[in-house]
């Protein structure tokens, strides 16, 4: 069987755009300056350290066997400027084996047959020089939610919203959302990607801040040219349409886009984090709350593709996937921030992720921003994961009240729901000060957090977020001419 499909491939291999840009380690200067203290990136961290290398490396070794579905790459100067770039719905089918196009270079392929066929033929491939890597498609998991427990909410607090159920959200107190809001209630120019199991873009607290693409209508046709027909709130990559609508069973995105971007002050509901914010939906995760890299790795490149500000993350898993860096790096080349949780442990028991890896929140990416989850007295979470190298700041994750399915409202737990707080102060900061970059972005977020010292040791910059902090650093700096430094803390 020898060579029996893959050195025909090279030849049908199809590219799809991925972002440009350059990436430095250090903080680059900006429209708004350079900056007077630099982080160390996630890269020089992790260079640093050692203890879960071996981790990060994909195992060429690796018996992948008893998988099905896989993703190979192939080397690039095997494919380049054999199509044209772009990212079309192509599938070719070689000896029975349909390979589908994924990313530049890369395809997504299943195999059926015994487990000493698909190790042949995954032996074959790797054997083969035309191939980078091949490794499955493997799958991922959104970050279960605990079961609320209303002792973690802490007292009612003033209410300066009308929005109904807003004395029962306490992490806009310990944040200090509603002084953040005095200066920036966000801005509609500010796209944040939430993938995840979709969004109820119907639910009367979320349809206003939806994002909607300008470059699509619906008419059965494929306006902006991108592969998607009518994809007008994002896409769902679990059924391949254009609707990324969260179920009854499947409310995990929602509630995730509520704590970003739930409508403020419309005598309803709840309040996001970022309450005027356009939110863009991409269904990856399934009814039974998985989902796989391949669908991950085209939903971070479809929000790249449409330039986005930020995108939210609150899944996870234990392994690597050289494939879904990759991804994430394309993100970050883009200028695009990633926003990760950083896992809710083993048996609803938080471990080190620096010793044991969780990803994505454990890769080196300048452009990752990982977030533990705390309870009202600014302790971590018994679930909660942590790193004093690979997870950045610590946010309330412990009985946040947001938005569900069919107009309803649900408390829930986990360092899912930590994330996007996190990524709705993000959005605030960039609408309280469009030119920064997602670098500095994040620095100004880790260095305004209260620190405590039940973080110190916990995460890299010692503290709970607090947005009027961060808020009021970026608001300060909007008129910084270019080369002068501007005052961001060191964390």
């Amino acid at each position: 069987m020898k060579r029996i499909l893959f050195a025909v491939t090279a030849a049908i291999l199809t590219g799809c755009a991925e972002g440009g840009g350059s990436n430095s380690s250090s903080l680059p200067k900006s429209a708004t300056g350079s900056v007077s203290c630099e982080i160390p990136s996630r890269e020089s961290i992790i260079a640093s350290t050692s203890e879960t290398e071996t981790n990060m490396l994909v195992n060429s070794n690796e018996d992948i066997s008893t998988y099905q579905n896989f993703i190979v790459k192939y080397k690039s100067e095997q494919t380049e400027g054999l199509v044209p770039s772009g990212n079309p719905v192509r599938e070719y089918v070689v000896r029975g084996v349909t390979f589908k196009a994924l990313a530049k270079d890369s395809f997504t392929f299943e195999l059926t047959g015994s487990a000493d066929e698909r190790k042949q033929i995954i032996d074959e491939l790797r054997a083969d020089q035309s191939v980078e890597y091949v490794e499955p498609d493997y799958p991922i998991y959104t970050i279960d939610s605990m079961e609320a427990n209303d002792a973690d909410v802490g007292d009612d607090i003033s209410e300066t919203t009308n929005d109904t159920y807003f004395s029962s959200q306490w992490m806009h107190q310990n944040v200090q959302s509603e002084k953040a809001w005095t200066v920036t209630t966000g801005s509609k120019n500010v796209v944040v990607a939430v993938l995840d199991s979709g969004i109820d873009y119907t639910h009367k607290d979320l349809k206003n801040n939806m994002w909607i693409n300008p470059q699509e209508t619906v008419n059965g046709k494929d306006d902006d040219k991108n592969g998607y027909i009518d994809d007008i709130y994002g896409w769902n990559f679990v059924s391949n349409n254009a609707n990324p609508k969260t179920t009854s069973s499947s409310n995990h995105g929602s509630h995730v886009a509520g704590i970003i971007g739930a409508t403020g002050s419309n005598n309803l509901g709840v309040v996001g984090m970022s309450p005027t914010v356009r939110l863009m939906a991409l269904r990856f995760i399934g009814e039974s709350g998985s989902g796989t890299t391949s669908g991950a790795i085209k939903g971070i490149d479809y929000a790249v593709s449409k330039k986005v500000f930020a995108i939210n993350n609150s899944w996870g898993s234990g392994g690597t996937s050289k494939a879904l860096q990759e991804a994430i790096t394309r993100a970050e080349k883009a200028g695009v921030l990633f926003l990760v949780a950083a896992g809710n442990g083993s048996n609803h028991v938080g471990f080190n992720i620096d010793k044991t890896g969780y990803y994505p929140a454990a890769y080196p990416n300048s452009n990752i921003m990982a977030v533990a989850a705390t309870k009202t007295n600014d302790y971590l979470t018994t679930f909660s994961n942590f790193g004093l190298t690979r997870v950045d700041v610590a946010a309330p994750g412990a009985s946040i009240l947001s938005t569900v399915s069919n107009q309803g409202y649900q408390k829930m737990s986990g360092t899912s729901m930590a994330t996007p707080l996190v990524t709705g102060l993000a959005a605030l900061v960039k609408a309280a000060n469009p030119k920064l970059t997602y670098k500095e972005v994040i620095q100004i977020i880790r260095g305004t957090v209260d620190k405590t010292a039940s973080l110190a040791g916990k995460v890299a910059s010692g503290g709970r977020v607090n947005a009027y902090k961060a808020v009021s650093l970026a608001a300060k700096n909007v008129e910084t001419p270019p080369g002068e430094k501007i005052e961001i803390p060191c964390p």
